[in-house]
């Protein structure tokens, strides 16, 4: 029996067509009709998986210029689900929001921030911490749900010595990103999810995601900064979309201003684990990606390096997606499917196949990029 991550059954499947226009209309549904047929294999692909996999439903948009559209199937783009570590990125931009304040840079000591860090971790920097290079090892606290970021901070602080000299090996975890939300929280003042809120969700009009926020609506007192986000397929699009154009807000009460500097987004998408080994991590396995950014993985690249496709993929097949390839810079889209059953090495390849079909496709409808929009 498939288990179900929203209230109530949501009956037979079927397909939903949405238009959506974030730069004018907010983001929301302004009618039905056929769904762009240039897009029509990768919305079979989602519908096939759906019933193949006895999944609640499943969403496919993609977009450019803050205008989306897409394909829905028993479920809609307004509903909320978990989208695990997809919740990185989300993290990460609240951390380089400070950074553009001048707050702290990615070099920054941790320890210069959390002076527990110090002595045998007084090497590890803020990079570290978002490329999970840190060597920290694991807590149990960090995945909680109770207790507080500060306590658990403390934990990891007093905890054993680094595996590693940072920097040197990649071991994908929440840990890191667990201090990091300690340290968004001392230098604002705020808790991490009033942080998130007041930094990304709230001008951006992301009104249906929280870090703190369980699907049925129950609030829990310690979010995961690495993976505890719920969101909806529309509220990351508003998300991508800012990205998308180089950190300007393209959607909510800050469309058209700056939410990150360009420099931020770019060092988002960079390679963080340049000459480190990352073969033999589960999670590398898993996508088949070789390198990181901060929060992100580098899905496609160039032969030097630069970066062509990126993407926030969560182990339950939540896989969001900008497109920087020169023939179609500008593009973003998210596969957002909910699958709690059959694991994170059967989940994101899935999704990873229907994301890799949908921004192909999505290349030749929406055709050459246009100028990004600037602000200052």
């Amino acid at each position: 029996m498939r288990r179900r991550w929203w209230p109530r059954s949501l009956g037979a499947i079927s397909i939903t067509t949405l238009a959506v226009a974030g730069t004018t209309l907010g983001a929301v549904p302004v009618g039905a009709g056929e769904f762009t047929p240039d897009l029509s294999k990768a919305a079979a692909q989602l519908e096939r998986r759906v019933r193949h996999d006895d999944l609640d439903g499943g969403v496919l948009l993609a977009g450019r210029d803050g205008t989306w559209s897409g394909t829905s199937v028993g479920i809609t783009a307004r509903t909320v689900m978990p989208i695990a570590s997809a919740s990185k990125w989300l993290t990460a931009a609240v951390v380089m929001s400070l950074v553009d304040e001048g707050r702290l840079t990615l070099d920054t000591p941790v320890a210069d921030v959390l002076p527990g860090f110090g002595g045998d971790k007084a090497a590890v920097t803020v990079r570290h911490l978002l490329s999970h290079t840190s060597g920290l090892t694991a807590d149990a606290c960090v995945y909680s749900g109770s207790g507080t970021t500060a306590a658990c901070a403390e934990r990891l602080a007093a905890g054993p010595a680094p595996s590693g000299r940072p920097g040197r090996r990649f071991v994908y975890s929440g840990v890191g990103y667990e201090v990091a939300g300690r340290i968004v929280e001392v230098l604002t003042g705020r808790s991490f999810e009033a942080a998130f809120e007041d930094r990304i969700a709230h001008p951006l009009g992301m009104e249906r995601t929280a870090f703190d926020v369980t699907v049925g609506g129950d609030r829990v007192d310690h979010p995961v900064p690495s993976a505890s986000a719920t969101s909806t397929a529309d509220d990351y699009m508003r998300f991508l979309a800012m990205l998308a154009s180089d950190g300007v807000a393209r959607t909510g009460p800050a469309a058209g201003r700056r939410v990150l500097t360009a420099a931020s987004v770019a060092a988002i998408e960079d390679d963080q684990v340049r000459g480190v080994d990352t073969s033999a991590d589960p999670a590398v396995q898993t996508t088949g990606i070789p390198t990181y950014g901060l929060g992100v993985w580098r899905d496609v690249v160039s032969p030097d390096d630069a970066i062509r496709v990126v993407s926030g993929n969560g182990a339950f097949g939540f896989y969001p997606w900008i497109d920087r390839r020169p023939a179609s810079a500008g593009n973003f889209g998210v596969v957002a499917v909910a699958d709690l059953v059959h694991g994170s090495g059967y989940a994101v390849p899935r999704s990873q196949k229907n994301a890799r079909t949908a921004w192909n496709e999505a290349a030749r409808v929406f055709g050459p990029p246009t100028p990004t929009a600037t602000a200052g």
